[in-house]
């Protein structure tokens, strides 16, 4: 049974901890966590979507329902109890959860190995295929 009345104590902990896992866990949770939090920061960038709920461990799921019905009741935004640095944190790390920052680089070459074509383009093959190997 989840209990949505709470003191302002478990709003506080129900914040830090969802705080917690989604800008430093690196599991499903941590992903909806963030996606739920970055939802009641900026709803018109991050559109909440009330599925994800199932997916959460029962423990955060209780404190994030606990946590938008009192930003809901009292009409308050979550921006009166985080900060905008705070909520970066969570962004850059469902950023790199979501693998969203990955760039593409190009590969350090072993000492020796051949330098890369000029064009970064592979050179077309021999008109004539090599003789083929035998055994002694």
């Amino acid at each position: 049974m989840i209990t949505l009345k709470a003191s302002a104590n478990d709003i506080e902990g129900a914040l830090i901890e969802l705080h917690h896992a989604a800008s430093n866990g690196a599991d499903s949770d941590a992903r909806h966590a963030g996606n739920f939090l970055l939802a009641l920061w900026d709803s018109d960038h991050h559109p909440l979507h009330l599925q994800d709920f199932q997916y959460l461990d029962p423990t955060l799921m209780r404190k994030a329902l606990q946590l938008f019905t009192f930003l809901m009741t009292t009409g308050t935004r979550l921006d009166k109890f985080i900060s905008a640095e705070a909520m970066q944190q969570v962004a850059d790390n469902l950023s790199t959860l979501n693998c969203e920052s990955f760039m593409a680089t190009p590969c350090t070459r072993a000492i020796g190995s051949n330098p890369p074509p000029p064009n970064g383009r592979r050179p077309n093959p021999p008109a004539t295929p090599p003789a083929a190997r035998t055994l002694p």
